[in-house]
């Protein structure tokens, strides 16, 4: 008898409904699709490069290179850190260029 119960609580156990729980899949959002960005340290930025040959990702203001940083891309979507803890607070300037052109640029507000 003790065993029939057991059983019988087991099946009414097993028989509740699973939780499915669906996590938001992260967006990328393309940082050169936008004309202003507010960057903070250590934030991840996307962008879609079309050769692998090396590029640069350059951080200025008023025309002089407050950062550089130069890096072999993989063809497609590409994520990069930007530290900004030793930048200006202020409006600059993100450029992603190779050594021969300057393929995109947008202004970042630093926080």
């Amino acid at each position: 008898m003790k065993k029939i119960l057991v059983f019988l609580l087991l099946i009414l156990v097993s028989c509740q409904k699973d939780e499915i729980i669906i996590e938001p899949t992260p967006t990328q959002e393309m940082i050169f699709d936008l004309s202003e960005v507010i960057v903070k340290d250590g934030q991840d930025i996307s962008f879609k490069v079309l050769t692998s040959e090396l590029h640069q990702l350059i951080i200025s203001s008023n025309n002089s290179v407050l950062t550089k940083e130069t890096f072999q891309p993989e063809v497609g979507i590409n994520t990069r850190k930007v530290y900004t803890k030793t930048l200006p607070k202020e409006t600059l300037i993100l450029i992603l260029q190779t050594q021969t052109e300057t393929i995109n640029k947008t202004t970042i507000i630093v926080e």
